[in-house]
């Protein structure tokens, strides 16, 4: 992790041990608000109320980089961390390490470790895994979140009464699942470590609203996944630059993808959590945005996702939608992603939450 934006980087233990890498990068200069706190930074940053990006799968915090001076200029402090088991935090390996205790652990963790005085709260904006990590904070720690704003998953929750992966095998006997194939230790690493661009480029390209990402469920049982994503056209894309690219490369590279991998691994360890949740929904106040043409909401949250929000969130204060993008939403339409993103932080401040 390297300092950007005048952000700090800052490394914290959580409750188990786990190093968690961040950067903390203050406000602009003349644009803070009234509330937030901090034990470092300038007075400017001090007075900034704080928001804390939560990346997902495959990315680490530069995933950010487009918003994060968006927000600075906008009065925001923004906490960026590598999530657990991504980039320059520790990756340890078993399901036991990414529970919904021990990743809400690490962003309260990080959020001492800033400075934030008690009484203050911050948003959580989390998207992919990250959307999961911020709906456990609501579950788990409330306290600390003035407003959650979720990306394209809308809910986490522990449905039916068998692990997920029993569904995941059972889909896997028809056709390729990646959610299965992932699900094996070692098998799904060895392939894309070998191919670290190859399979970013491919699953970048799928997951965007240039493909038809469940277009992958057609390849057949045991296919390998970087052998079931399409093949990627050449670099610069209208979304996406050579140099961006070449970051996310880099990282991989140096990382491989065991410990981004341990996410998928955990997810029965993560629904049975969740099945001892005390409160059915979320009480955190919830703002939502999504896109057109994500495959996650298509594919993986039942019929009429954004009709049950309700069933899952106490106090769903909007729903914002971003147009011509996929799951990638955040690069695929940045401008598009950041007004929405600046209208959910704006009504949140308006209203006091933070």
């Amino acid at each position: 992790m390297e300092p950007m934006f005048g952000g700090e980087v800052r490394r914290v233990r959580s409750g188990d041990g786990t190093a968690i890498a961040y950067l903390d990068c203050p406000a602009s200069a003349g644009r803070a608000g009234s509330a937030g706190g901090a034990a470092s930074g300038d007075a400017t940053s001090a007075a900034a109320p704080v928001v804390v990006l939560l990346h997902g799968f495959p990315h680490f915090h530069y995933t950010w980089h487009r918003q994060i001076p968006v927000l600075q200029a906008a009065g925001w402090r923004v906490l960026v961390p590598d999530m657990r088991g991504f980039g320059a935090s520790d990756a340890p390996v078993g399901a036991e390490y990414y529970t919904p205790e021990r990743v809400t652990a690490d962003v309260q963790a990080l959020r001492d470790d800033a400075g934030i005085a008690s009484g203050n709260k911050v948003v959580l904006c989390g998207f992919d895994f990250g959307a999961g990590a911020a709906y456990d904070m609501g579950h788990l720690r409330p306290g600390a979140i003035g407003a959650i704003i979720g990306f394209e998953n809308p809910f986490v929750a522990a449905f039916g009464d068998t692990p997920p992966s029993q569904g995941f095998a059972a889909m896997a006997e028809k056709h390729f699942f990646h959610m299965h194939y992932f699900q094996e230790p070692g098998k799904a690493e060895a392939s894309m470590d070998a191919n670290v661009r190859t399979f970013l480029e491919r699953v970048f390209w799928a997951l965007s609203a240039d493909f038809h990402y469940l277009d992958t469920w057609k390849n057949p049982p045991g296919a390998a996944y970087i052998d079931a994503l399409p093949e990627a056209p050449p670099l610069p894309w209208s979304w996406l630059s050579v140099e961006e690219m070449d970051r996310y490369e880099k990282e991989f590279s140096r990382t491989g993808f065991s410990g981004p991998l341990q996410w998928y691994r955990a997810i029965d360890a993560q629904w049975f959590a969740r099945k001892a949740f005390d409160r059915p929904k979320n009480p955190v106040p919830f703002y939502f945005v999504y896109s057109e043409h994500d495959p996650d909401l298509e594919g993986f949250h039942g019929r009429d996702p954004l009709g049950r929000l309700d069933r899952y969130h106490e106090d769903v204060r909007a729903v914002r939608s971003v147009g011509r993008a996929g799951h990638l939403m955040h690069l695929e339409a940045t401008d598009d992603l950041d007004r929405e993103l600046l209208w959910c932080l704006e009504a949140i401040r308006e209203v006091g939450l933070v």
